[in-house]
């Protein structure tokens, strides 16, 4: 491509998505915020900043519905539409010096004001541009103007005192109501496409209204920041570096788990919005995708403000992290309610974080002792769904569950001595009664399993260095049992593979006994004698074998090919031709 082409590329895409809106009230915002930290704070006229603000409002506002009016631009009017959100939050923003300043009457007449101007702006560009917001979203989009208004002025220890803590938790509580706030728009989400159809814009749902609304939620966590920077009683907010200018101290008590509540409604605004579409692909996805709210409970920041009041927040209420555990499991609940994809598994997943995280838990450093009741609840309602859908495979995740619980459990009883004694023959024992029960693929891994298990015990319960402080009869009778049993299985079960385990254990049975017994001979008669009378058993034992396989007592799946009986030599040959199949030769 030449560099004429390519320069003629990058125009093509400047005019058609018009950045400049954006860069424009960027470099404003920009302006604002440079003042801020250039001029003394003390000198600094608030009421010309809000009046800047307020005024680019207005003119950017006048040009969207200039644009979409008499133009139908909506490209770019929809770049306008949201700098305005961003902009009604910069006015708030630069109102919450003033409210440390005036009077309470004069504050009570700003925040009205401000409220009014935002409202009668957004109404003003509605109008102009035929754009129809229905009662179920323009009520939520004027309560959250509101809120932007509200919070500094009830924030502001001029126009309220309080206590240092009190004002933290008040700060703390500010993106909760907007969280509450965004759960108004529940009704206007059920109303689905068809409550948004002829809404007077090119878009349509969910493009439109649920765009300007992502653009709350990322200024209700803007805001939150800038009210814990402004109002937070701990720490200056203005440090000195040497000789340069001011700076802003960003060791506030806000930390990203503040977002934490609004995170979990967002959540739930789109599950519903997943169910009324009814597009189990996207519910999929929001259930994969929740874990991440996790990522907002770990802590960022290592600073003496803000790890103080973390210690507040966590005493009083619990850690972040285990209290978003709870959330997950109460929003899962109510997806497998709803019986969405996946919702009981990532329930499971999340019941078993409890098992390791705990009120005091902040992050990976300070994961509890493992604890038992998660594990062992989620083993017995995987069970449970096991039983229910006749799936081994569950089963065995639930049993695995249940084991590991038991396993913690162990140490506080007089069993802990023969803790992988017990946990492993519950385990087996489990899996036996699994393979032989259930009916599926799995089932027979299980049944092979099982089997296997049995001569491979048989040794270590003969030959390991633990097992020897237990008696040599005892270690036998268990050895015996289990071979019985394998032979019982084989029997009624007609399963294969348990023959070839009592085969085994049958082995190391008589090998076992055999090698006691001669030692124990070899005290009483001669080296001699007990190794003739030893051949003279084995000899008998072959013979009694072959008379057993010719009399037929014994299964053939039990030898080799070359065992079998090779029919006469006659019957090898082709059948001698009839009298009548002769003469048609001839």
């Amino acid at each position: 491509m030449s560099a004429s082409a390519s320069h003629r590329s990058v125009l093509r895409y400047l005019y058609n998505h018009n950045p400049f809106y954006v860069i424009s009230a960027v470099l404003m915002l920009f302006a604002v915020r440079s003042a801020y930290g250039t001029i003394e704070i003390g000198s600094i006229n608030c009421w010309v900043m809000m009046g800047v603000l307020a005024g680019y409002t207005l003119l950017l506002a006048g040009i969207g519905v200039l644009i979409v009016r008499w133009g139908k631009v909506w490209e770019d009017a929809r770049s306008i539409l949201l700098l305005l959100l961003l902009l009604f939050l910069g006015v708030s923003v630069s109102m919450d010096d003033l409210f440390s300043r005036i009077t309470p009457d004069q504050g009570m007449l700003l925040m009205i004001g401000g409220f009014l101007f935002s409202a009668v702006v957004s109404e003003a560009v509605l109008w102009g541009t035929g754009i129809r917001l229905e009662a179920r979203y323009r009520i939520p989009y004027h309560l959250f103007l509101a809120l932007f208004y509200f919070a500094p002025w009830w924030c502001s220890p001029e126009m309220h005192p309080r206590s240092a803590e009190e004002l933290e938790w008040t700060l703390f509580l500010f993106p909760v109501v907007g969280s509450v706030l965004f759960l108004f728009l529940l009704p206007a989400v059920r109303g689905g496409v068809s409550y948004v159809k002829g809404n007077g814009t090119p878009w349509g749902w969910p493009l439109f209204p649920w765009i300007p609304f992502g653009m709350f939620a990322a200024c209700i966590s803007l805001r939150s920041f800038a009210l814990c920077l402004t109002f937070g009683p701990a720490g200056p907010m203005w440090i000195t570096s040497g000789s340069g200018p001011r700076l802003i101290s960003f060791d506030t008590l806000w930390g990203f788990y503040f977002l934490i509540p609004l995170g979990f409604v967002l959540l739930l605004l789109l599950l519903e919005g997943g169910l009324v579409t009814k597009n189990k692909v996207f519910q999929a996805g929001v259930i994969r995708f929740s874990p991440l709210l996790l990522l907002l409970a770990m802590p960022a920041s290592t600073g003496r403000v803000h790890t103080g009041f973390l210690f507040k927040v966590t005493d009083v209420l619990g850690g972040p992290v285990w209290l978003t555990v709870w959330l997950l499991i109460g929003f899962y609940l109510l997806a497998a309610v709803r019986r969405v994809p996946g919702a009981f598994t990532a329930g499971l997943g999340a019941v078993a974080l409890l098992s390791i995280v705990g009120p005091q838990t902040l992050g990976s450093r300070t994961l509890i002792e493992p604890t038992a009741w998660p594990l062992l609840l989620d083993g017995i309602l995987l069970l449970m769904l096991g039983i229910k859908r006749r799936s081994s495979g569950l089963c065995t995740v639930g049993i695995l569950a249940a084991i590991a619980g038991i396993w913690l459990v162990i140490p506080d009883t007089i069993l802990f001595e023969y803790r992988f004694t017990t946990c492993f023959h519950l385990l087996w024992f489990s899996l036996l009664i699994l393979g032989l029960t259930f009916h599926d693929d799995f089932s027979r891994v299980l049944q092979c399993v099982s089997a296997l298990l049995v001569p491979l015990v048989a040794v270590v319960v003969i030959l390991n260095e633990r097992a020897m402080e237990i008696p040599l009869a005892w270690r036998l009778s268990y050895v015996a049992m289990w071979a019985v049993g394998c032979l019982l299985i084989a029997r009624f079960c007609v399963n294969r593979w348990f023959t070839y385990s009592f085969a085994a254990t049958l082995s190391v049975l008589l090998y076992t006994s055999a090698t006691y017994a001669f030692r124990l001979a070899v005290q009483y008669l001669s080296r001699e004698a007990v190794v003739a009378f030893v051949w003279s058993v084995g000899a008998l034992l072959i013979a009694f074998l072959i008379s057993a396989h010719k009399a037929r007592w014994l299964p053939e799946y039990a030898w080799m090919t070359f065992w079998k009986e090779k029919p006469p030599e006659d019957e090898l040959l082709p059948p001698p031709l009839s009298d009548e199949s002769s003469r048609e030769e001839d």
